[in-house]
């Protein structure tokens, strides 16, 4: 459901895909090393670059458990091969990756890009 509102939006012109020239340098950069990070497979990178405590199976769960439980869970091969490429899209003061079964959600915590949340794609 996200997903699809997440399209009307887009069409509509609320919710722009982010080009180049749109991105802020700091959030261009954290995509960057989130990214690098998780194609490596690197759970500890991405990790650390996650907002802790992170919600995942309705607990909250800190670093070490990020990279050791989450990181496996939801970054399959599939999911990590989708990440190299989603384009994100502006969702108000966040950017949105999809990557059936998941969506991505990065944020600004204390002045810091972060990996802040995800969920299920209602559209997978």
């Amino acid at each position: 459901m996200r997903m699809a509102i997440a399209m009307l939006l887009a069409f509509a012109g609320v919710v722009a895909p982010v080009r180049a020239s749109d991105a802020d340098a700091d959030f261009a950069t954290f995509l960057s090393r989130w990214r690098e990070a998780v194609a490596t497979n690197d759970a500890e990178a991405v990790a650390s670059l996650t907002q802790v405590p992170f919600l995942f199976e309705s607990e909250p769960r800190d670093r070490q458990t990020v990279a050791r439980t989450v990181v496996p869970a939801l970054l399959t091969a599939d999911v990590r091969r989708c990440l190299r490429t989603a384009t994100p899209l502006r969702e108000d003061d966040r950017y949105v990756l999809s990557c059936a079964p998941y969506l991505f959600y990065l944020g600004r915590v204390d002045g810091q890009w972060r990996w802040v949340e995800f969920a299920a794609d209602g559209e997978a």
